[in-house]
């Protein structure tokens, strides 16, 4: 018998046991394997979910090659990043664009002069389009115009908001959340200088405006979190509001109210939101800035956080009270979409920890960080992956849960 004649239970059986590049490898072995496993999802067998970081390139936005440091892997050095995956010749797919987000296998990339996002999968290459971020509509809050030299976009209500053209996307645009990875599911933008919602639904050739209120108390979004088995979005404030409303950004519920905080509004405070334990959870994230000119000779800065506070959300009380354990779960939060895992089901990942990327207010290539870790809530300690102080973090780094589907 030979290898390509193998029953394909065997296949299965096989197949199910594989770490996801192992099973990319399996099957590319031959045509009978890649038939024998391309129906698994649908026979029930699925690749365990492996939480890899998306590593910066030293050529920046010029590279055709995504490099991936998988947690799940066990190193000599503890906190070292030494396991990578490459995947190659990525050109048509990566250059020139910088990703905005990240839903389970597939990422949300960018690109600088049309503002056209794409949702694009690195394993299988498929890729889908959406409309240009330039079809947002106007509002009292946001006008963009390109000036006459074609150097500078400028809100015209605003008009001290001008923005060079070549960090525009990445001062302006702060994240993208769907609901699925497909033309049938509903994304969510966080936009503007004040931080606003626009969504884009099925079937939808341009963008429409999010939910907000008269009053202008629900602007500064931070983060937007799809609720699978409710079919709607959740999106939180700096100042801890918190809203839901549906797929077509319709029956809008305010969940929580704002609520002022001197500390939160002078310090580089930012909120994700999520649900765990049936819970809605609160993460606060504080960063500091650090002068590296003593180190680097010139006057160039970097970001390191430095606290991690996790509350739930007491509905009756419309309170929120720190939680210190996540039990055997970790949170991974940034310019992906916050999502968490059990420790389980990715075993090699560390439980009760906060994962964190670089996600601060406005990043651009001559601003940016590399401030990517974990942290410890039961020994209340800080691991960081990348070094700080060496090389320039872009594109910056960003969550991805491999997959097929």
């Amino acid at each position: 018998m030979t290898w390509s004649d193998l029953p394909v239970d065997l296949l299965h059986c096989i197949s199910s046991y594989l770490h996801i590049v192992d099973f990319l490898y399996f099957s590319g072995v031959c045509t009978s394997w890649n038939l024998a496993v391309s129906n698994n999802a649908l026979l029930g067998i699925h690749c365990s979910p492996s939480p890899w970081l998306l590593l910066p390139s030293d050529v920046g936005e010029a590279s055709d090659t995504l490099t991936f440091h998988d947690l799940t892997i066990q190193e000599e050095e503890e906190d070292g990043v030494n396991i990578h995956y490459r995947f190659s010749s990525l050109t048509d797919y990566i250059f020139g664009r910088r990703c905005i987000g990240s839903k389970d296998g597939w990422l949300v990339t960018l690109d600088k002069m049309d503002m056209q996002p794409r949702i694009f999968n690195p394993l299988t290459k498929a890729e889908i389009s959406l409309p240009s971020l330039f079809t947002i509509p106007e509002d009292k809050e946001h006008r963009i115009k390109l000036d006459e030299s074609s150097e500078f976009y400028y809100n015209e209500i605003h008009p001290n908001y001008a923005t060079d053209v070549e960090i525009f996307r990445d001062v302006y645009f702060r994240k993208i959340v769907m609901s699925s990875n497909d033309q049938f599911g509903t994304a969510v933008v966080i936009y503007g200088y004040i931080k606003l919602l626009a969504l884009l639904r099925p079937n939808d050739k341009a963008w429409v405006l999010g939910p907000s209120d008269q009053n202008n108390k629900w602007v500064n979004f931070e983060d937007v979190y799809y609720h699978e088995e409710e079919h709607r979005f959740y999106a939180i404030t700096h100042f801890s509001a918190v809203l839901a409303f549906d797929l077509s950004g319709q029956n809008v519920e305010f969940i929580c109210p704002r609520k002022y905080d001197e500390d939160a509004a002078y310090s580089e405070i930012m909120n994700y939101i999520a649900f765990l334990f049936g819970n809605l959870i609160k993460i606060e994230r504080e960063v500091e800035y650090v002068d590296l000119s003593k180190i680097k000779g010139d006057e160039s800065m970097t970001v390191k956080t430095i606290r991690i506070s996790i509350f739930k959300l007491l509905p009756d009380a419309v309170a929120w009270i720190p939680i210190k354990d996540l039990g055997d779960f970790s949170l991974f939060i940034g310019c992906n979409q916050t999502f968490s895992l059990h420790h389980t089901v990715a075993p090699g990942i560390r439980r009760n920890c906060v994962y964190f990327t670089d996600h601060v207010e406005n990043m651009s290539p001559d601003e940016v960080t590399r401030d990517a870790g974990y942290f410890d809530l039961h020994s209340k300690s800080f691991h960081y992956f990348l070094d700080s102080d060496s090389q320039p973090n872009w594109p910056p780094s960003i969550w991805f849960l491999p997959s097929f589907s």
